[in-house]
């Protein structure tokens, strides 16, 4: 039977493997940012779980659950203090981000949290993955309304990215293509970053 907390089975995997690669990483009283949250079911279920504050932004609002805290921001500028978050979420989300934008968004992540980035990201490995990446980078463009680029990189490739901007690579963990749902097999890993 379908949990009517989810519009899909999809979404419901997806979450809980969200989930299952972010909460390892989070202490019970941090203030947990979630930049990007989409349809807020990570972040709806973040709140569940954590007794801190869980604070959510996205460039459009798309959310299918409610959200403790939720702004809309320009992709850029996060409408908080400086260290004012324990730990920021991007969830799937910098891929979408054109490529020269992504050392800012990066930046303001950094001027944003006290201790760790956690980031989730589709990792391409093949010639089939950016394939995939593409179609699914294309789809995304046009159900927001944009013509902005967007840029896929590999695991090795965001490393140095990462490190320029201010955070230490703590952990690498590669996640199963399928872990999500056999209609997006990609390659993807979840990067723990420690601000420095």
């Amino acid at each position: 039977m379908l949990d009517l907390a989810f519009h899909s089975r999809v979404a419901r995997k997806e979450t809980a493997h969200t989930l299952s690669l972010v909460q390892p990483h989070l202490r019970p009283d941090e203030a947990v940012l979630d930049i990007g949250c989409g349809e807020a079911y990570v972040t709806s279920e973040l709140a569940l779980r954590q007794s801190g504050p869980v604070l959510a932004v996205d460039i459009v609002d798309c959310r299918r659950r409610g959200t403790p805290h939720f702004a809309l921001y320009d992709g850029i500028s996060l409408p908080f203090a400086d260290a004012s978050c324990d730990v920021a979420l991007l969830a799937f989300v910098l891929h979408h981000v054109p490529n020269e934008d992504k050392p800012r968004v990066l930046a303001e992540v950094h001027r944003v949290v006290r201790r760790t980035l956690i980031v989730l990201e589709d990792t391409p490995e093949n010639a089939i993955d950016r394939y995939l990446n593409r179609r699914h980078g294309e789809r995304f463009r046009r159900s927001i309304g944009t013509t902005h680029g967007y840029g896929f990189f590999s695991t090795p490739a965001w490393q140095p990215i990462f490190e320029a901007s201010g955070f230490r690579v703590a952990q690498i963990e590669r996640a199963s293509r399928f872990a999500r749902g056999w209609s997006q097999p990609y390659a993807r890993t979840c990067f723990v970053l420690d601000r420095r």
